[in-house]
């Protein structure tokens, strides 16, 4: 089993093991638990069509190399916008800025992957640029399933451990804002509105953590730990309120 491919394997066994343990909590005995899994497998069997092995980059790597491409001084120009770059060799390259960043996995494969999910497009002769200062993928393959397990995995994690932290600071932010009534006629206008404040916010958390990434340092070594937010907006399925209607005696 390859890396890429053990971490991908993780990340479902860290999302399964964090529904358990929620079921567990509710009072549920191993032998229900177990009937609703595979009932759960079957009908994901059923109508599921994402059901190739991951071959791909984690999307939130993917969204560090290209957010990189617009920070490292030596990857941008004069107007500090991405220079275009070879894909292969030494600094500054594709290559040379996924080694920079120390990602999982083989740099050339992931030079590729990024290549064939149109994350980078070609500019000139031989060189490349960003397609966008975001990792966005709208097909549906295994790169967007390993992001959902991720994504779903930590939120389910940071549940568990405010629940064990209840009585003391050190919860971590986890908070819903929500109507049950909003009219279909402002959704549009919601969508633009989570999407330009949800930017705002991470714009000023990635400032925050960029700046404080553990570099290599000679003889030092320092204990680090994933860190990060996720936001994300959603809509329920229309319904329809009935009026109260008058009626006249």
């Amino acid at each position: 089993m390859t890396h890429r491919a053990k971490r991908t394997v993780d990340y479902y066994q860290q999302l399964l093991t964090a529904v358990f343990e929620f079921m567990i909590i509710g009072g549920m005995r191993s032998p229900a638990i177990l009937r609703v899994a595979v009932r759960a497998l079957r009908i994901a069997e059923a109508e599921n069509s994402l059901l190739s092995p991951s071959k791909n980059i984690d999307l939130a790597f993917a969204g560090m190399i290209l957010d990189a491409w617009h920070r490292n001084r030596r990857y941008v120009d004069g107007g500090a916008q991405p220079k275009a770059i070879p894909l292969r060799g030494k600094t500054p390259s594709v290559e040379a800025l996924i080694r920079a960043e120390r990602v999982a996995g083989d740099p050339v494969a992931l030079v590729r992957r990024l290549k064939s999910l149109k994350l980078i497009v070609r500019c000139g002769r031989s060189l490349y640029k960003p397609a966008s200062r975001f990792a966005v993928v709208a097909e549906p393959n295994s790169l967007v399933q390993q992001h959902a397990v991720r994504s779903l995995s930590t939120l389910l994690k940071t549940i568990k451990e405010n629940l064990a932290a209840a009585q003391t600071s050190k919860g971590l932010i986890e908070r819903t804002a929500e109507v049950p009534d909003l009219p279909v006629e402002y959704v549009a206008e919601f969508r633009e509105f989570a999407r330009s404040q949800g930017w705002a916010l991470l714009s000023t958390l990635n400032d925050w953590l960029e700046s404080r990434r553990a570099r290599r340092k000679i003889g030092r070594s320092r204990e680090t730990v994933g860190a990060g937010v996720h936001v994300f907006a959603y809509l329920g399925n229309p319904t329809r309120r009935r009026s109260k209607s008058k009626h006249l005696v």
